[in-house]
């Protein structure tokens, strides 16, 4: 898979758009999001088949914890006793989320600190002895 980046709106769609252009207060110029900064080398998906691959069944395994998790949710005597349980399927899925995106980065150390569960972003980036 090659490296996809954002070349703005399809022909067909720009069309449409020069009309809104003509009468917005900025005179026309280009929006922010056509002239957007490259993505960070952490955000860029990788050419390695499997690890895109891999990150979707992750992707895929967290859905269903989510989907799982809202159904007991929806239960208040399932939320009154298991209430912790509930929590750590939301940590564990969110967990999920991560390394997916960690998985499919073509930066994976840069994508490992833009982590934000500090835990697991630490567990990460330890160093064995």
């Amino acid at each position: 898979m090659s490296k996809q980046h954002y070349f703005g709106a399809p022909a067909h769609l720009r069309q449409s758009q020069a009309p809104c252009d003509s009468i917005r207060p900025d005179n026309g110029r280009p929006s922010i999001r056509r002239d957007a900064p490259p993505l960070p080398a952490a955000l860029v998906p990788s050419d390695d088949e499997l690890k895109l691959r891999l990150a979707e069944e992750l992707e895929y395994a967290r859905r269903l914890l989510d989907t799982m998790g809202d159904e007991l949710a929806a239960d208040m005597g399932v939320i009154m006793r298991h209430s912790v349980a509930l929590q750590s399927v939301d940590i564990v899925g969110q967990m999920l989320g991560h390394i997916a995106n960690v998985v499919r980065s073509s930066d994976p150390p840069g994508a490992v600190e833009r982590i934000g569960m500090c835990e697991l972003k630490a567990r990460l980036q330890r160093h064995r002895l």
